[in-house]
């Protein structure tokens, strides 16, 4: 008879058993839970307690912590709280005073606590590994007590009600059928209690035989879920700590405090992402800080200088400026306002006066020079500002920033610098008195015999009116070469107040070398001109120009005589030439000569202030260094090379534009 028809015969009484029986689990079931249940709330409570009370304790903040501890007591299962702070002593406490009065002993699971009638647990309070100190509470069982002891009851009477019921119906349902379902049941039970690992005998081959094998599949199968859930468990509170330990480390970095070391950095999940963006976030605001770091003390330097500083961003506004720039400018920036740029700061500084030597649209290359400078393309410039001030302007462009401006004072510098070329103009005054002189005589000894043959002829009365106008003639053309000499000298004598005047570099040149054919005129000594254009106009001092042509002429014949030694008349060439650049943008001067040349090793001296190589007294050494900034000034360049013969200095200068040089 197969196992479908006997339970066909006793379905109504078996169900009646069973569920009897699942009466009874979970009734079993109840009691374990309750009590499991109860264990772990006071322990997540004591963890959770000290978690929220571990920045009071830390700080001794015992107002919140009475606080905190009042709010908590507030659970009707809680007996007692208790704060222990470092050495065990009492930060604060509530609840019922005999509990509080007695000596702490931690239960170590339900029954343990059955003696009390509560559940007394501690949880300690630790930040980064180490103790602070501890939480103790006590949790009422009574309640579960009360729930367990009805739940027997009740247990106990449908228990007796099946055991009633199995026996009157065991009976009819046979030996075998019950035996089978005994086992079945104390499967169930075990698995009840917990025992997953439990296995029911399988015999025969009828339902119950199937069931017995599938009771096991389900064993089976819930140990598997259970380990899964419980390693997922461990790894969820492994987690929630590690989050817990960075987002900690995360607060410290907010709030700029020091973090020595984030931990997890090495892991290869979610958790290990979240602490190397952490660090990475570290990295950012230890950056930060160092950047603003940085920029104060930029700032503060730049506000020490005595140099002008502004910087205009990409949009030409302004970003930034130092204190010198506006003390200097505070006439410009309060009439441009809080929108400053580099164009409104050029054309309000003309408007208002602060560049006495510009106009407004004007052409000319202080003008060009400036608008390009305040356009974004950098660039130097010495211009002229209010009260007489002289001032060195440089635009540097810096990629993805803008244009920084710097602008510094060269009033004394160019006033010094004028005061030492007009007194080395007057010390080649002085070398050229001899020159002169004999360049002088020539004119007068030509007036004295035209007027000494006009005497004779008129004492023998001889004067014929066109002899005496012919000798008037001669005696009226020397007068006015010898003026015309006095009258240069006189000229290159002054002091230069033109800086930027327009003049012929061709004719300035012819000037130099007259003066110096006078000086050189009796020696062998010869200057030879080769030159290429008839006019290169420029923009620049015309007499300082002409001084360094003078000293250059005048250092060549010194290092000519200085290589003939003992030689009385030494013989040699100064050869100048003129020509200009194959763009027409540029005109070339080289002054040569025949004296040996200049040493190598002296080459990077040449330009010093009061460095010469010639006999004390016989030389200032501020010839060359003078010349070079009176080129640079012009916004020229000065070169030197020797030759097989000689030196050659090489001047570079910029005309004013190309069709003022006419070939």
């Amino acid at each position: 008879m197969s196992f479908r028809l006997k339970t066909i015969f006793g379905i109504a009484l078996i169900e009646f058993i069973v569920m009897a029986v699942l009466i009874l689990m979970n009734q079993l079931n109840f009691g374990g839970t309750a009590s499991a249940q109860l264990f772990n709330r006071a322990e997540t409570t004591a963890r959770l307690f000290s978690t929220m009370v571990s920045d009071a304790v830390i700080s001794t903040d015992l107002a919140t912590l009475d606080s905190m501890v009042a709010s908590t007591l507030s659970n009707d299962e809680l007996i007692y709280l208790r704060v222990l702070g470092p050495g065990n002593t009492v930060m604060a406490s509530g609840g019922d005073a005999g509990a509080l009065a007695e000596p702490f002993a931690e239960d170590a699971d339900f029954d343990a606590a059955l003696g009390d009638h509560r559940v007394d647990v501690s949880h300690s309070i630790e930040i980064a590994g180490q103790d602070f100190g501890s939480i103790e509470l006590g949790v009422s069982t009574a309640q579960v007590e009360a729930d367990i002891a009805s739940a027997v009851r009740w247990n106990a009477i449908g228990a007796a009600l099946g055991i009633l019921l199995v026996a009157g119906f065991g009976y009819l349902l046979g030996s075998i059928l019950t035996r089978q379902l005994s086992i079945l049941r104390d499967g169930a039970i075990a698995l009840e209690g917990g025992n997953l690992d439990m296995r029911v005998p399988v015999k025969g081959r009828d339902e119950l035989a199937q069931t017995a094998l599938c009771f096991n599949r389900m064993a089976e199968a819930l140990s598997t879920d259970r380990a899964a859930l419980v390693e997922r468990q461990a790894t969820l509170i492994e987690k929630r700590d590690r989050v817990e330990e960075i987002v900690y480390c995360m607060g410290r970095i907010a709030d700029k405090q020091p973090v020595h070391a984030i931990p997890s950095l090495k892991r290869g999940d979610e958790i290990g992402d979240m602490a190397r963006a952490t660090h990475v976030f570290q990295n950012v605001m230890d950056e930060v800080v160092r950047v603003r770091n940085e920029q104060d003390r930029l700032i503060k330097a730049f506000d020490r200088l005595n140099e002008e500083v502004v910087i205009f961003g990409v949009d030409g506004r302004m970003l930034f400026s130092n204190r010198a720039f506006q003390r200097a400018n505070m006439g410009i920036i309060e009439a441009v306002g809080d929108d400053l740029t580099g164009a409104a700061f050029l054309s309000t500084g003309i408007e208002i006066g602060e560049f006495p030597d510009l106009a407004e649209g004007a052409i000319g290359p202080d003008f060009e020079a400036l608008s390009r400078m305040f356009a974004g393309e950098g660039g130097v410039c010495e211009v002229s500002r209010k009260g007489g001030r002289h001032v060195m302007m440089q635009g540097t462009r810096v990629e993805g920033i803008g244009t920084i401006v710097t602008a510094s004072d060269v009033t004394e510098l160019r006033d010094s610098q004028a005061q030492l070329i007009h007194a080395s103009k007057l010390a080649t005054l002085g070398e050229m008195a001899a020159g002169m002189a004999h360049e002088l005589n020539q004119p007068l000894g030509v007036i004295r015999m035209a007027a000494a043959n006009c005497q004779r002829r008129m004492a023998r009365n001889r004067a014929e009116p066109d002899y005496i106008n012919d000798k008037f003639d001669r005696i009226i053309g020397q007068t006015e070469r010898a003026a015309q000499i006095i009258d240069h000298m006189r000229i290159f004598g002054r002091k230069d107040e033109d800086r930027s005047a327009r003049f012929d570099l061709v004719r300035a040149a012819q000037d130099a070398i007259a003066m110096m054919r006078a000086q050189l005129s009796g020696s062998a000594l010869s200057i030879e001109e080769n030159i290429d254009c008839s006019a290169a106009m420029a923009v620049g001092p015309r007499v300082m120009f002409e001084q360094v042509l003078v000293n250059l002429i005048a250092n060549a014949r010194d290092a000519i005589i200085a290589q003939a030694g003992d030689d009385d008349d030494p013989s040699g060439v100064i050869d100048l030439r003129i020509h200009k650049a194959p763009d027409g943008t540029q005109c070339i001067l080289e002054v040569c000569d025949t004296g040996g040349g200049i040493p190598e090793q002296l080459m990077d001296r040449l330009y010093e202030p009061f460095f010469t190589t010639k006999e004390p007294g016989k030389g200032t050494g501020l010839g060359l260094s003078i010349s070079y900034s009176v080129i640079v000034q012009m916004g020229g360049t000065i070169e030197v090379e020797n030759t097989d013969v000689g030196a050659r200095f090489r001047l570079i200068l910029p005309l004013e534009n190309s069709e003022h040089l006419a070939s």
